[in-house]
């Protein structure tokens, strides 16, 4: 599948680099896109909170746009434990210091 529109992506393919970015909405997300390694970051803004997958069937998880821009982004498929196609050696979280941004890094 195509990377999603909203992705920032790196240069490099260097798992051992790479890092990808989950920033909480856009304004955040164009803050870290000008403040990161173009060679070894990239950045994928998020909207909001995403699905509690804990207490939804895998169809509606898999029917999420953020989850699926999520698993794309990282070149993983929901439905298969191949991690051979993985771009980023890292996943980071970039959340506001307040309770909907603990919310969120801990439904990621």
């Amino acid at each position: 599948p195509a990377l999603p529109g909203k992705l920032a992506d790196c240069a490099s393919q260097n798992l051992e680099k790479t890092e990808l970015f989950l920033v909480e909405g856009n304004s955040a997300g164009g803050s870290a896109k000008q403040a990161r390694d173009r060679e070894y970051q990239a950045i994928l803004p998020l909207r909001g909170k995403i699905l509690n997958t804990w207490e939804v069937a895998s169809d509606q998880v898999l029917g999420s746009t953020e989850i699926h821009d999520i698993a794309v982004a990282l070149g993983i498929d929901p439905d298969n434990e191949d991690l051979s196609q993985l771009r980023y050696g890292k996943v980071c979280i970039l959340a506001d210091a307040d309770s909907d941004g603990l919310h969120i890094a801990t439904l990621l």
